[in-house]
């Protein structure tokens, strides 16, 4: 019989033993999809949507990823989008810094709920979305990402708790790094990028989760066909509104 004491050393032995393994496979994964793209993923942008459209020259968002690429000297950020649309999600130059808008057109809608096994499917094999429409100021041939960019996931959340779901453009950003790297890469990101939100931007992002039903609800109500959030400032949340930036070549819409 073996002492109880020495069985829980071998598990967490074990345990340990596949910990590193995970986290080494996964180190291979982060080297091939920096070898391959360039690029840095540094996970999700935000929680909830203050105006529509949410990442546009000048909004809060939008200067938020380019003082971050900025500050860590990438020229660009690249920002994942489940798409609305086959245009609007365009590029632009920001401070000094590009924002390139890339988007999906999930096959079942932009609306669709999620389907959690095919959620579960994903996480294992990553093809979900090999045969869906890209799109970048229009279809394109696959996922493209600017050299040197850092990238983000939008993460925006229009129903329920959004620390409880990925938001908007969460997939194809786990599907870029799963394939350009490899899964274990693209789980260890995702669960990790799930709150960079707290990181790069504490203060507004407890201020938009403590407000998310509001945002939510004027995000989705309308007056006029004018939708409530847009009639209200909402990006003043460090004092004082945003001021506009430049016009670029397109505004994406979520």
């Amino acid at each position: 019989m073996v002492p109880t004491g020495l069985g829980l050393g071998r598990g967490a032995l074990l345990l340990a033993l596949l910990a590193l393994l995970w986290f080494g496979y996964a180190l291979i994964g982060f080297v091939k999809f920096y070898a391959t793209t360039h690029c840095l993923p540094l996970g999700r942008l935000s929680y909830v949507k203050l105006h529509d459209p949410d990442i546009r020259p000048g909004g809060l968002h939008e200067l938020t990823a380019v003082r971050v690429a900025s500050g860590m000297g990438y020229p660009a950020v690249v920002i994942v989008h489940n798409a609305g649309y086959e245009n609007l999600y365009g590029h632009w130059v920001e401070r000094g810094v590009l924002v390139w808008n890339l988007a999906v057109l999930d096959p079942r809608g932009n609306r669709a709920p999620v389907d959690w096994r095919g959620v579960l499917r994903e996480l294992v094999f990553a093809d979900r979305l090999r045969n869906a429409t890209w799109v970048h100021d229009g279809p394109i041939p696959g996922p493209i990402l600017p050299k040197g960019s850092v990238v983000f996931w939008h993460g925006t959340v229009r129903d329920g708790f959004p620390l409880l779901y990925g938001g908007c453009g969460c997939e194809p950003y786990y599907y870029i790094l799963a394939n350009y790297g490899n899964v274990p890469f693209a789980v260890t990101a995702v669960a990790l990028g799930w709150f960079t939100p707290f990181l790069i931007s504490p203060l507004e992002t407890l201020w938009e989760l403590t407000h998310y039903r509001e945002l939510q609800y004027a995000y989705l109500k309308k007056v006029d066909g004018v939708r409530l959030i847009n009639l209200r400032n909402y990006e003043g949340i460090s004092g004082g509104p945003t001021a506009p930036g430049p016009s670029g070549s397109s505004v994406p819409r979520p």
